[in-house]
């Protein structure tokens, strides 16, 4: 049920979910003078919403910043990437179609590579309502392998839907077959509290390696400050969600 729940919540609170409401409202309304307010109110949720530098800036605060690879001194078991970085409803089925997000595994690979991190734990099954056929981690999985790792240092949990269950059936395969190590979440800079967080709360420990970045850095550009930008739109419904989720993992007691 929270599953679901959480979904819908997010849906209601995205920005350009409620900019719909309010031009719905404005063109809909029989009274003008508040047919006129809420056109106002969506005229203003997409100039702000679609402002490229807001956007940056609130996502600078938000987001983890990258760690050096020569900072990383400490060895990690495994690395536990999260999933959510892959396209499941694309064919042919012979290879992994990426989304936003691949660094995660990219760089999770780049740690083994170096000697960071021993293993590689990839997490995700299906986060769909429906149709789980295909899932998240079996497509990390062989990526991992068509790179040519070792399939002993890869380690597969394939059931968890949301971010709380990446936590809680990683950290069951961890703390059963390896207790006692210390190990690495991966995943993207805005995501990566909350996992920290869920992960901590099953007395899991780990310490945090951020990627996949939406931000980029601070420049006072007239392009980004004067010119809607459509993805900017896209980057408030992460940080939505993201906050949403904060919030109600808080209220679930995941964290």
């Amino acid at each position: 049920m929270f599953f679901y729940l959480s979904k819908l919540i997010a849906f209601l609170f995205l920005p350009f979910t409620q900019m719909c409401i309010w031009f719905i409202l404005g063109i809909s309304l029989k009274k003008r003078s508040i047919r006129v307010k809420f056109l106002i109110l969506g005229l203003v949720y997409l100039f702000f919403f679609s402002n490229r530098f807001i956007v940056n800036e609130v996502l600078l605060l938000w987001e983890i910043p990258p760690t050096p690879y020569e900072n990383i001194t400490e060895e990690y078991y495994a690395g536990i990437v999260m999933g959510g970085v892959t396209n499941s409803e694309k064919t042919p089925r012979d290879r992994v179609f990426f989304s936003k997000g691949a660094d995660r595994i990219i760089h999770a690979y780049q740690l083994y590579k170096l000697g960071k991190i021993r293993k590689i734990l990839v997490s995700g099954g299906s986060s769909k309502l429906k149709d789980f056929k295909y899932k998240e981690a079996d497509n990390l999985y062989n990526y991992l392998i068509l790179c040519g790792m070792d399939p002993t240092d890869i380690i597969l949990e394939n059931n968890a839907r949301n971010t709380y269950e990446n936590a809680l059936y990683s950290g069951q395969i961890l703390e059963n077959e390896y207790p006692g190590k210390k190990h690495l979440v991966i995943t993207s800079g805005f995501h990566l509290k909350r996992s920290l967080l869920c992960f901590r709360k099953l007395g899991m420990d780990v310490d945090g390696f951020s990627t996949d970045f939406y931000t980029k850095d601070r420049k006072f550009n007239l392009d980004m400050i004067l010119i809607p930008d459509p993805s900017a739109f896209r980057d408030w419904h992460m940080i939505i969600h993201e906050l949403l989720g904060l919030i109600s993992y808080k209220i679930a007691g995941y964290i």
